[in-house]
């Protein structure tokens, strides 16, 4: 497990991201690092990443996240947690600071819109159902297979309890997606995998989901040649990115290899088509997927917060 590190956040806390499907409300990452070890994430190519064996806590975000909004002539209808990491690492720390956190957010009537792999703790549910028109959620599961989760994101909540935290936040009235992002071809795609998993979640009583597949960056291909030991596995997974698309991602000419585009859209058709009978309406992330898409994953989305009474 990696070690934790807390340290001061001497910048602002809301901050903007990069990522179109992120540009509209400001963000915050209650650390640096993830303890879940994603062998994907994309963090790992960032400069600031702190390496696979550090999480660094900034204890100090709730106090001048309430400084900053103090500040605000205008506060922000919404905040997005986190774009660099979990906001609910199964550590005390780090969930005290969450929680503290999202709680300024919702008592000042910002919504907070978030994606998980993670358990969501009983606190948290009872503080997002005294919110529940102010809260955005998707929830990550690609597939129900845990053998396979275990391969590519060891530390987060097993299949079981990602379904569980889907069903908690549905019934409380959140709007909720699940996200199956990334998805890897060949090992999470196939008709049965997918049927599985629109079975699962529709039993959940979520309608929708996030879908992409991989996008390969030179930190992520070397994770997955660090901890994939299974060099068929291996193989199989980085093929069909020999022939691939050089594709930008944000807005600083950050770039990644996505699968040929021939290839996403036969297989974003197929998914469709199978959602379809589930009656799981499927949306598909533009941000890595520009020369094939402009949908919105529906990561963020707009808050609708209640019209003024005019008369008591």
């Amino acid at each position: 497990m990696a070690r934790l590190v807390t340290k001061k956040r001497k910048s602002n806390v809301l901050t903007p991201s990069q990522l179109r499907c992120l540009s509209k409300i400001p963000t915050i990452n209650i650390t640096s690092g993830c303890i879940h070890g994603c062998i994907y994430c994309y963090t790992k190519g960032y400069s600031q990443y702190p390496g696979d064996d550090t999480v660094i806590l900034y204890d100090n975000t709730c106090q001048k996240l309430t400084d900053e909004l103090a500040r605000k002539r205008k506060k922000p209808q919404a905040v997005y947690f986190c774009p660099s990491c979990d906001p609910f690492q199964p550590v005390r720390q780090i969930l005290d600071q969450t929680y503290k956190t999202m709680e300024t957010l919702l008592k000042a009537g910002i919504a907070v819109q978030f994606v998980t792999k993670a358990i969501v703790p009983a606190r948290f549910s009872e503080l997002f159902a005294k919110h529940s028109n102010l809260i955005c959620a998707q929830v990550g599961l690609t597939c129900v297979d845990d053998n396979i989760r275990k391969i590519f994101e060891p530390g987060t909540a097993s299949v079981s309890q990602k379904l569980a935290t889907l069903q908690t936040l549905v019934e409380m009235g959140v709007a909720t997606g699940a996200r199956a992002d990334p998805l890897i071809l060949g090992v999470m795609d196939s008709d049965g995998s997918l049927s599985q998993l629109f079975t699962a979640i529709s039993k959940a009583g979520v309608k929708e989901i996030a879908v992409s597949y991989l996008f390969l960056r030179p930190a992520i291909r070397k994770s997955l040649e660090r901890n994939i030991k299974d060099n068929q596995l291996l193989s199989q997974l980085l093929k069909p990115y020999s022939q691939g698309t050089a594709l930008p991602i944000g807005m600083k000419n950050s770039q990644g290899i996505a699968l040929p585009s021939r290839m996403r859209e036969e297989a974003f058709a197929r998914i469709k088509k199978i959602a379809l009978d589930f009656g799981i309406s499927v949306h598909i992330c533009g941000c890595k997927n520009s020369d094939i898409t402009t949908e919105s994953c529906h990561i963020t989305r707009p808050v609708h917060l209640p019209k003024p009474q005019l008369f008591a």
